[in-house]
């Protein structure tokens, strides 16, 4: 089910917790778009992917914490794919150094073709520092590519080893 709500006298910090909250309360995905409303006030718009089981309990804290009046159902199809978490144990070598990281990595599937790894924001980042003390123009984009790219070629790999400059 997708939900949207209309929110418009909310600050950024309680859009913020609301993000989080809604996650914690069984949402699949949430969505915030900036918006205008009548009369040219700013507002908010969220989207939020939940089963319709959780539209209850996530509607009360609409009300309760957001101030929404209601909120909308939208009639869609969604197409999910098979998603797991796998920690992988992957050593990152730079120069002379390297240092061996423990990364939780999404795994998208569809029909049990993989489709696409994914590494956390924070797990790259925490790469990207390491990696910077040998090469300071070593982008956080580069470093997810090459996490990603070399988790996917290896997918039931438990340790990998990568070279990242």
């Amino acid at each position: 089910m997708l939900i949207l709500v209309q929110v418009d006298d909310r600050s950024g910090e309680v859009l913020g917790n609301a993000l989080e909250e809604l996650m914690r309360l069984g949402a699949r995905n949430v969505q915030l778009f900036a918006s205008v409303t009548k009369k040219g006030r700013p507002g908010n718009v969220l989207l939020i992917d939940l089963e319709e089981a959780r539209e209850q309990e996530v509607g009360a804290y609409l009300a309760a914490e957001l101030g929404a009046w209601g909120y909308q159902v939208l009639a869609a199809e969604h197409r999910h794919f098979d998603t797991v978490m796998k920690q992988r144990s992957v050593t990152v070598a730079c120069g002379e150094r390297s240092r061996t990281f423990s990364l939780p990595c999404k795994f998208f599937s569809q029909d049990g073709r993989l489709l696409r790894v994914k590494v956390e924001r924070d797990d790259v980042e925490a790469v990207w520092s390491f990696v910077r003390g040998a090469d300071d123009v070593c982008s956080t984009d580069t470093v997810r590519s090459l996490l990603e790219h070399e988790v996917r070629r290896h997918p039931e790999a438990q340790e990998l080893r990568v070279r990242l400059c």
